[in-house]
């Protein structure tokens, strides 16, 4: 897996959970388990795929577009500031906040 602080691969095996966090009635941040979709479960299989292979780009199952891979953007040497669903660089050069994507543990989304 890719990470957006140490954009390398690591051979760590994927959970089916991730965590949000949010502000519990005291006011203290705590972390908020979910589970992965299987849109988000597939997404992840077909990319780590892709990576594995060395792969620039995959196909969205959902709607079919070609997304690019983390190992694509590691190529490139830097974020592109698009907005990439899987930016090793934590979408740093994206400029409209509004265009930010949430990190699921995964993958922007």
């Amino acid at each position: 897996m890719l990470s957006a602080r140490n954009p390398q691969f690591e051979n760590d095996s994927k959970e089916n959970t991730t965590h949000d966090t949010k502000v519990d009635h005291n006011g203290d941040t705590v972390k908020a388990e979910r589970q992965f979709t299987e849109n988000e479960k597939e997404i992840a299989k077909l990319h780590e795929e892709a990576c594995e292979a060395k792969q620039r780009m995959y196909r969205d199952p959902t709607t079919g577009f070609k997304v690019f891979t983390k190992f694509a953007h590691l190529q490139r040497g830097k974020c592109c500031g698009s907005a990439c669903r899987h930016c090793p660089y934590g979408q740093m050069n994206v400029k409209d906040p509004a265009m930010k994507k949430k990190f699921n543990s995964l993958f922007y989304v």
